[in-house]
């Protein structure tokens, strides 16, 4: 299987999350959106055209379904949003193996990303098997529960059987008849693993580029740290001529990253509230029940990944304006320049390397540098806010209030 494909290129910049992606046909490549469509038309019939038009029967059963087709549709959009922003997506590619082989000529900066890129390559394994271990423990509470009404029903009772997934599947009355429970499960399942592996390439590559952005950063601020070992004004020269063009490297691979995530974040914070507001009113309403049990896994495997984009998107700002400190530090004991606030603070740092004393013409290429330190780069939704965890807080509290708002009215 491709998961476990041996990792041979440690400096290959996220092999796994694009062979996942590949096979799902999200490729620059027309031929391979043949099964990008196979896929999409598959889970439209099995899924989302079941989920959002043929309705329920009780009021929780609405809650939780709508709340699952919201997930799903929070898994799903990145297929649609990364189709179209493929060579976007092959620009930051480029971009981050040009920076790469650029600072993997010094070996300890080599094995910086040697072993990012490995913990990625295992990080994107170890979700792929975290996230089939929930699907594995939805399959085996529904089946045990099935399985414990089936065997303890008297003659002419009329029973209900949980369902892996709430909703109804065309003329199957999966709730009450045991056959149709078997088919309805055997039609989902399929769908329900095209949908994890979405989610794993969709956390390797988004939270993989996120990480790999902010380790430039952090090798920059090396670099920067060790100008001041440097001897000969040859050597500062040159070395401070690469800093530049690694930096202005760094911010376009940011802000390319920015513009890819942007309406995958909008969809996910957007959606976020009402996911957690409609499955914690499930929760209430079922109670440590089978039904229970599946909303809860999938509440905490959506949670867990909001809040590592939250995550690492603060650590990416943090970076991007605090990987200096060391150096601005030294600036401001030695000389009157004032302490910075936080977006000023890699324009201290520059100042730290005494680059007014440079040529006129090594002065110019760092004025965009100091330009460009007034402005926060991080992960957004949309242009409208920034992710980091403070937005992560904001969105469960206002969950929670709508929660308490759905216990009163129902």
């Amino acid at each position: 299987m491709v998961i476990f494909e041996p990792f041979n290129n440690p400096l290959e910049i996220l092999p796994l999350p694009l062979k996942l992606f590949a096979k799902l046909g999200v490729t620059q490549y027309s031929v391979d959106r043949v099964r990008l469509l196979i896929f999409n038309s598959y889970l439209l019939l099995t899924f989302f055209i079941p989920k959002f038009c043929l309705g329920y029967d009780t009021i929780p059963q609405f809650f939780r379904g709508v709340a699952e087709g919201m997930c799903g549709v929070n898994t799903c959009i990145t297929l649609f949003c990364l189709s179209f922003k493929m060579d976007q997506m092959e620009m930051l590619l480029r971009d981050l193996k040009l920076w790469t082989d650029i600072v993997s000529i010094t070996d300890e900066y080599k094995q910086i990303l040697i072993t990012l890129n490995t913990g990625i390559h295992k990080y994107t394994k170890y979700y792929f098997i975290f996230t089939n271990c929930i699907l594995v423990a939805m399959m085996a509470s529904s089946t045990a529960g099935v399985l414990y009404i089936y065997t303890s029903q008297t003659p002419g009772q009329t029973v209900s059987f949980p369902l892996i997934m709430e909703h109804r599947l065309y003329t199957l009355n999966a709730h009450h008849d045991l056959l149709h429970w078997f088919l309805y499960h055997m039609l989902l399942i399929p769908a329900i693993l095209i949908m994890v592996i979405i989610y794993t390439a969709k956390a390797g590559m988004f939270f993989g580029s996120i990480c790999f952005c902010s380790t430039l950063f952090s090798i920059l601020a090396l670099k920067i740290d060790r100008l001041r070992f440097l001897i000969t004004t040859e050597q500062y020269t040159a070395e401070l001529k690469e800093i530049i063009v690694l930096h202005q490297l760094a911010i376009r691979c940011a802000k390319l990253l920015q513009k890819i995530l942007m309406d995958v974040m909008l969809a996910q914070f957007t959606g976020c509230v009402l996911i957690w507001c409609f499955f914690f009113y499930s929760i209430m309403i079922s109670g440590i029940t089978v039904e229970g049990v599946t909303v809860a896994a999938i509440l905490l495997s959506f949670s867990m990944e909001t809040f590592i984009f939250c995550l690492l998107g603060n650590e990416l700002t943090i970076k991007v304006g605090l990987n200096f400190n060391k150096m601005m530090v030294d600036c401001s004991a030695n000389s009157n320049i004032l302490l910075p606030k936080q977006g000023e603070q890699i324009s201290a740092a520059v100042y730290a390397t005494d680059w007014y004393e440079q040529p006129i013409k090594i002065q110019k290429l760092i004025i965009p540098i100091i330009q460009q330190a007034q402005q926060r780069i991080g992960i957004t939704a949309a242009r409208f806010y920034y992710i980091d965890v403070k937005r992560y807080g904001k969105n469960l509290k206002t969950a929670y209030s709508f929660y308490l708002l759905l216990r009163d009215i129902f």
